[in-house]
């Protein structure tokens, strides 16, 4: 029989009978340092498959992929024309002035380069070089020249005269031609075309006077205002429809340089004038043809047959209708319109026609007659000169100069005395109705309605940015599509 004493245990015997064995910990330490492993050694294959990954991606593109830079071409490609040559580009540096000059009337390049002390030996070397690539009896009254003279390097050239290094000038806007010193006595010429971009101005402002002052305060350039005023002379009579209040609102561009220079006046791109409460506006629209006109909202062509007004700047002196003549005393049919102007202002042929009389006819002095379409002729009379190359069967064109104005003929003072016959029946020039040169299809109409869109978008920027040339606030309805 047992005793009590072997009943009852050690306590520490029974706290070790509790615990788990040697060989459960070294199965849980294997487990977690294969778990290690395995993390150790998926992070070894990834970062080892990327690698490889873009090993293999640069191999393929330096073996697939041809080096441009090393390529064989089948044919050498031209090399573009260098800004500045070689030759010019092998010359020592030197320090360069220039100074302005202008041909004048009559003048010619080499007078001009006389007057600048240019020795006739350099300056017959350079114009022969010019020749090769400019026509100088291309040049114009008033064409500028830049004249240049050179000094060495680090001399004051105050103290020094300097020496002959070439001109430059601009014919046209889009190029320059320049001349350049290579040596003694030796030249070189280039033709370099110019870049021209375009920007949008904002012409708007209420008339006081006219409207030619309030598009010229407006920033427009004389040129630009004279073809406004022509737009708008086929439907408004400038003489006595024009009232102080009435607004003006016109979009157009100019041409700048690559120097940020203003190098052209632009086009009329989008032309409103509220007159009397009615508003005029037209959009410049490039045609099928290559040629751009201007139409109204509903799609005609502001051009019509005949222009109300063949004459910039004149002041209306006499009336269509009875009058007491002047220098014959007696009372007959005035057939046409008086517009008293200066001696020498431009006459333009009011519409597209054939001339049939020029040269001196009776009282009327130096005379014109023009027929044009559906039964329309135009006269023009005292006048002071016929344009040239001008004869009997010459066609002209609607604005085409024809002549000046005089005082030919039985006449008081300079004045174009100008007439419209309809099947040789006189009518007042003022009271033409003619239908309008064209009218635009419905393909074009959906043109113009995009046209007019985006327009209106183009004014709407321009008046809510710091305009110089903003005067008026905007008024939605002068631009929004109809």
């Amino acid at each position: 029989m047992e005793s009590q004493s072997d009943k009852t245990q050690d306590p520490i015997e029974q706290a070790g009978a509790s615990r788990p064995s040697a060989n459960v910990y070294k199965s849980v330490e294997d487990r977690l340092a294969a778990q290690q492993r395995r993390k150790r050694a998926r992070l070894r294959f990834t970062i080892t498959a990327f690698l490889m990954g873009g090993l293999i991606s640069w191999m393929a593109a330096d073996l697939l992929v041809p080096d441009i830079a090393k390529a064989t071409l089948s044919a050498k490609p031209a090399p573009s024309t260098p800004v500045i040559s070689d030759e010019l580009r092998a010359l020592p540096p030197m320090q360069r002035d220039y100074e302005l000059d202008a041909l004048g009337n009559g003048d010619t390049l080499a007078a001009l380069l006389t007057r600048a002390n240019v020795h006739a030996v350099e300056a017959d070397a350079a114009l022969d070089q010019l020749r090769s690539v400019y026509d100088v009896r291309r040049l114009k009254p008033g064409q500028s020249v830049r004249l240049h003279r050179e000094w060495p390097a680090g001399q004051d050239k105050t103290t020094h005269e300097g020496r002959f290094a070439g001109f430059d000038f601009i014919p046209v806007p889009e190029q320059k031609i320049i001349v350049r010193r290579t040596g003694f006595q030796s030249f070189t010429a280039i033709k370099r075309d110019r870049p021209l971009s375009d920007r949008h101005f904002l012409a708007d402002g209420l008339i006081n006077s006219s409207v030619y002052e309030a598009a010229r305060s407006s920033g427009m350039s004389p040129n630009l205002v004279v073809e406004l005023i022509r737009l708008f002379s086929f439907a408004i009579d400038f003489q006595r429809d024009i009232r102080e209040g009435d607004q003006l609102e016109v979009l157009y561009t100019r041409r700048f340089d690559e120097n940020n220079q203003v190098a052209q006046e632009g086009d009329i791109v989008f032309a409103s004038l509220t007159n009397r409460g009615k508003r005029y506006a037209y959009w410049r629209m490039l045609q099928e043809d290559g040629s751009e006109n201007y139409f109204d909202a509903n799609g005609q062509s502001v051009q019509r047959l005949l222009m109300k007004t063949p004459v910039d700047g004149a002041r209306l002196s006499s009336r269509f209708g009875m009058r007491r003549h002047p220098i014959l005393g007696y009372t007959r049919l005035h057939r046409g319109l008086d517009f008293a102007a200066p001696i020498g202002t431009p006459i333009y042929a009011a519409g597209d026609g054939v001339i049939q009389r020029i040269g001196t006819y009776g009282n009327n002095g130096k005379y014109i007659r023009i027929q044009h379409r559906n039964g329309y002729e135009t006269a023009y009379a005292h006048m002071n000169r016929f344009a040239r190359r001008l004869k009997k069967g010459s066609r002209v064109k609607q604005g085409q100069i024809i002549g000046t104005v005089g005082r030919t003929g039985l006449a008081t003072g300079p004045h174009l005395h100008y007439e419209v016959l309809h099947y040789e029946k006189p009518v007042n020039p003022r009271e033409l109705n003619v239908p309008p040169q064209r009218n635009l299809d419905a393909t074009a109409l959906a043109d113009l309605a995009q046209l007019k869109i985006d327009i209106a978008e183009k004014v709407s920027g321009l008046a809510a940015s710091d305009n110089s040339l903003r005067s008026l606030p905007r008024r939605r309805s002068a631009l929004a599509p109809q």
